[in-house]
């Protein structure tokens, strides 16, 4: 077993403003205190939690197996895409560590999905592995107040009766964890991030082995503890590539994929990203072929996390086994790429495999490009335990005890944004409990993060859940653009919002502002506007004036075409991304419009608050609906509608039962919901 390791740095954390701040030494014993936020688990939920909680000024502990894989990337090195990079705008939103790192630590820069509306835009980067680590490390262990790391396997949670009135649903408080050693760490909330280990397991062939990832042990302990306190669990399984030596690869006649040029940075806080648009590292398309779908439908027998029945695999990033069975006879997308710019390692992205090691060489070496590639290690499956995502609050926090918030791979996630997202939450949240203050949600009208939350919540999930911006109702106002516009300001209020970024924050919205306000104040009639610019589309029969505000939403009219017949707008044209925003804003004006009345029936229904401590049993409704209500525990009326299967019927129910219930607490003053 590892060696327990603690590590508090004595630290001069420079500020934006230039000012310094040191630290004190942790002279106590790291086993014998308290914290108020301790984070189980160093991968991207964990890390975002810990910054989020120590951040806001929590005490806060981080525990993990191995100080050397913080920040590990244990799958894809990449971060964002389309639906996904949504996630990263609104992480970076609230100030949230990953975006800023992969600004620092991308090899290629590429915004998916251009072809279609800003809206559905898609933020990409391809990552250097070892870089993102060094640079997540380096912000963690030497620049990041109030937190603690230990490297140490947690055992059990320290639990104890809830003594609270009303707690006959919320039987248990967390007070801390126990180490593997024994030592127990006490605390006033605990966030689980525990990714793949909980009871993992991997699979190459037919042979398998407990471990949560390739050199990590799997936590036993901590899985059979989460059963014992009464929470559901199901099993998931995933998988990741073969690893490929880039030199001995033919790139001669696949398709190369350049980056941007420019980049796009992921932060609010960058102008630019680090690297130089001509330094960045092409990927390349190539594609599977009728031999390799032979050679898996001859060896299906070997491989045993293919043919387990009762363990669900992701449907959206599906092993190429998957892939064969599902879509037989068609070539399927392998994109090679780069793990880093010091390391000739080239990730297949679209072959997920566990066939037998012998197996995949051969299968590897039958694509147009592979004929002689080396593999360096060959891919394998991973299943794990993972919690009912019903059992949790809005806020993250579990229903069944108290003081305890799950984040990550645990709730049936998969990838690295959706992870980052709710351990962002759940670390926030974490310490707002410690304060005694209301939790910080995110509504399915604000943010993709919010999306992400609820679909969890209330319809959880029986295979790996991926964010797509189809899950989204209202794409159009939830934009990759605007996250900040949306979030940035609640998160200060919340406390998770540097001052330094706030003040950047509002500069851009200043700016953004006068933008807009000086476009709409510019008025001309359609014949002249057409004389001016030139511009055909402007024939379409409309009469009366229009304003340089109502002409930027057509595609060719930028700010600098627009500068050219309107002196007064051409400061504007060298803050290119201001100028993006304006034109974005301008394109979905009048679409925005008609969204902002779904939009506000939507939160009329999520102000309407149940009460924590309804009793559903007593709810003249089906036995169907009482147990699924009393399984998800909505904490609206919103949210038990989008339970499935919960009629309209049953929320009417629903609504009267809630009225009564207030009613004999508080008084027959009482007359309806009162607002969340």
């Amino acid at each position: 077993m590892w060696r327990t390791r603690c590590l508090k740095l004595v630290r001069a954390v420079r500020r934006p403003s230039g000012s310094v701040r040191v630290l004190s030494a942790h002279k106590r014993d790291c086993h014998g205190g308290s914290y108020d936020v301790i984070v189980v688990g160093g991968g991207h939920a964990g890390t975002e939690a810990a910054a989020a909680a120590a951040r806001m000024g929590a005490n806060t502990l981080l525990v993990t197996h191995k100080l050397e894989t913080v920040g590990e990337m244990s799958c894809n090195p990449s971060f964002g895409g389309v639906g996904k990079g949504h996630l990263m705008k609104e992480i970076d939103a609230l100030d949230g560590v990953c975006a800023r790192i992969c600004d620092m630590s991308g090899i290629q820069y590429k915004v998916l999905n251009t072809r279609k509306g800003p809206a559905v835009w898609g933020p990409r980067a391809q990552i250097d592995r070892s870089l993102y680590k060094n640079h997540l490390q380096e912000e963690l262990f030497n620049n990041t107040p109030n937190l603690t790391i230990l490297a140490c396997p947690v055992e059990d949670l320290i639990l104890t009766d809830n003594r609270q009135p009303d707690s006959h649903v919320c039987r248990q408080v967390v007070q801390g964890v126990r180490l593997d050693d024994g030592k127990c760490i006490h605390g006033h909330t605990v966030v689980l991030t525990t990714g793949t280990f909980l009871r993992g397991q991997i699979n190459i062939g037919l042979e398998t082995r407990p471990a949560g990832r390739v050199g990590d042990a799997p936590a036993i302990g901590l899985a059979k503890s989460l059963e014992d306190a009464g929470f559901t669990l199901g099993r998931l399984k995933t998988g990741t590539p073969p690893r490929i030596d880039g030199r001995t690869v033919d790139y001669t006649e696949l398709t190369p994929q350049p980056g941007d040029n420019p980049p796009q940075p992921f932060s609010f806080l960058n102008d630019a990203v680090w690297i130089k648009p001509e330094d960045q590292l092409l990927c390349h398309l190539t594609y599977t072929n009728s031999t390799v779908d032979k050679i898996i439908l001859d060896n299906l027998h070997l491989d045993r996390h293919v043919q387990e029945e009762g363990t669900s695999g992701p449907r959206y990033c599906p092993s190429i086994e998957s892939k064969v069975l599902r879509f037989p006879k068609r070539p399927h997308q392998v994109w090679l790429e780069p793990e880093g710019l010091d390391t000739p390692v080239v990730y297949p992205n679209g072959i997920s495999c566990t066939l037998p090691a012998d197996v995949q060489v051969e299968m590897v070496r039958t694509i147009k490009g592979l004929e002689n590639a080396e593999v360096i290690r060959p891919g394998y499956g991973v299943e794990y335990d993972y919690m009912d995502p019903r059992q949790l609050k809005a806020s993250l926090e579990t229903h069944r005890i108290q003081n305890l918030f799950f984040a990550g791979q645990i709730n049936g996630t998969t990838g690295y944004e959706e992870a980052a997202a709710q351990g962002l939450i759940a670390g926030i949240n974490a310490v707002l409990k410690v304060q005694n203050r209301p939790a910080f949600t995110v509504s399915r009208t604000e943010g993709y993060i919010g999306v992400l939350i609820d679909d969890l919540t209330t319809q959880g999930t029986n295979e790996p859940y991926r964010m797509f911006t189809s899950r989204a109702e209202f794409r159009l106002s939830l934009r990759p653009d605007n996250a900040d516009e949306r979030l940035t300001e609640r998160g200060h209020q919340a406390g998770c919002v540097s001052h330094y970024r706030h003040h950047r924050y509002t500069t851009i919205k200043q700016l953004l502002d006068n933008g807009l306000q000086l476009l709409k104040s510019f008025h001309q009639s359609s014949p002249k506007w057409k004389r001016q610019l030139k511009y055909d589309l402007l024939s379409d029969g409309k009469t009366g004036t229009l304003s340089a505000f109502d002409l930027l939403k057509y595609p060719d009219i930028t700010i600098a075409r627009l500068g050219e017949v309107v002196p007064e707008l051409r400061h504007l044209v060298p803050n290119r991304q201001l100028c993006n925003r304006l034109k974005i804003e301008a394109s979905y004006a009048s679409m925005l419009k008609k969204q902002e009345q779904e939009i506000q029936e939507v939160r009329r229904d999520e102000a309407l608050a149940l009460p924590e401590t309804l009793d559903y049993t007593r709810l003249r409704v089906s036995n169907e609906v009482m147990e699924k209500l009393a399984l998800t525990r909505p904490q609206t009326i919103g949210a038990a509608s989008r339970i499935p299967g919960i009629t309209p019927a049953a929320v009417v129910q629903l609504l009267r039962y809630v009225k009564n219930f207030k009613k004999q607490k508080h008084g027959s003053d009482t007359q309806d919901l009162s607002p969340a």
